[in-house]
This record gives structure tokens, C-alpha cells and sequence, in this order.
């Protein structure tokens, strides 16, 4: 692995789970130091990072890590929750049985992660499950739209399963999705995973304006 790839991991997972806060301040010398490494490999990290929304970097000001705003996030939920229900209608005609056991097995895994609160675990696990579910829609134009904007919140997604009191909800749901998906009804598989994406968004974003100053 190159120095800039480590890097780039290790602030980019800092910034998703929450160690590095929106708009905390983030210095190419004192990286550098802590890295043990030149700046070329951090600024290079930046730069990557700022393509992909998880950091700012403003003239003569340096970077800080980005906010969004609740509005913002509520935009993009919006997006990926009719993406995502059409992609879900679509798995549920292309998926084969041995597609649906992974599918299963990834929620089996959520709700073993559910039970001890493990976050961190049990968001890995849905980002895949979603993922799978986008992919066995067969159009990787919609995939790659969904993984876009999907990275652009993925920072938020801890948040939302560590707000007490959904968590069990969120893994009803998903048995719903994989029921209609399950027996090929693409119709109820697009409407669940609507009302899924649209459950978490408003759980989510009345949480950040509750809690949060942006």
C-alpha cells in the first residue's frame, strides 16, 4: 500500500467514524509529523479526500474536515431513496438463489451486530448489503451514481444507527426488502426499500437539527 493510500484511509475512516469532527481543522504539518512522513504524501491525501467531499480546503485558510448541513444530507437521502428503490425492484428480477443466500448471510451478521451494538460492525455490514442490492440491479451506471452519492453521506451513517431507539427498526426493514426480493416481487421490493432509505433519512436529519450547530 503507497503512503498516500494509507493516509487517505486512515483520515477518511477518522472522518466517517466520527474522530475527526465537521469542521475540525486539519494541519499538513502536524499530519506530517504524526505520520512521520513529508507533506507531498498529505497533500496529496487532500486532495483526494476534497474530491470526494469529506474535506475543504480553502486559500491561505487550510483544510477542515466538510460539514453538510441537514438540508443538504435530506437532499441527497431523497436521491438515493428513488435510486435505491429502483435498483432493489430491479435485484429482485435479476437475483439467483445463491445471490439471495449472500443477501441473507450479510443480514444475519446485522442482526448479530444489532443485538451487542456493535455500530461500527453493523454499518460495514450494510454498506454491503446495499451495495449487493445495487449491483444485482445489472446497471452500473445506477450503481455508480447510488456509490456517489452515498460516499457523500457515509460519514453520517454511524450517526443514524446510534441514535437509540431505530436500530431494531432499520433491521426489520431490511427482512422486508429481502422478502419481496426474495420471491422476485419487484414492485414491493422497490417500495420497501423506499420507505427504508426515506425511515432513516427523517431519523437522521431531525436528529442533526436537534443536535448539531452547522
Amino acid at each position: 500500500m503507497s503512503r498516500q493510500k494509507d493516509i487517505y484511509d486512515k483520515l477518511r475512516n477518522a472522518i466517517i467514524y466520527g474522530e475527526l469532527s465537521p469542521g475540525e481543522k486539519l494541519s499538513e504539518v502536524e499530519l506530517a509529523g504524526s505520520f512521520n512522513t513529508s507533506r507531498t504524501p498529505i497533500r496529496e491525501a487532500f486532495r483526494q479526500l476534497q474530491t470526494e467531499g469529506y474535506i475543504s480546503v480553502v486559500p491561505n485558510r487550510g483544510a477542515h474536515v466538510s460539514k453538510l448541513p441537514p438540508e443538504e444530507i435530506e437532499e441527497v437521502y431523497d436521491i438515493i431513496s428513488l435510486l435505491e428503490g429502483y435498483a432493489a425492484g430491479l435485484a429482485a428480477i435479476n437475483i439467483e438463489k445463491s445471490q439471495l443466500t449472500d443477501l441473507k448471510k450479510l443480514q444475519k451478521r446485522m442482526l448479530v451486530y444489532a443485538a451487542k451494538s456493535k455500530f461500527r460492525e453493523y454499518v460495514e455490514e450494510n454498506t454491503k448489503f446495499h451495495h449487493l442490492i445495487t449491483c444485482l440491479s445489472a446497471n452500473h451506471s445506477l450503481a455508480r451514481t447510488i456509490a456517489g452519492l452515498r460516499t457523500r453521506i457515509y460519514r453520517y451513517r454511524l450517526t443514524s444507527v446510534t441514535i437509540p431507539g431505530y436500530l431494531g427498526k432499520y433491521v426489520s426493514d431490511h427482512e422486508n426488502i429481502i422478502a419481496a426480493i426474495a420471491k422476485k416481487d419487484s414492485t414491493r421490493a422497490r417500495k420497501h426499500m423506499r420507505e427504508h432509505v426515506d425511515f432513516v433519512k427523517d431519523v437522521l436529519v431531525s436528529f442533526l437539527k436537534q443536535n448539531l450547530t452547522f
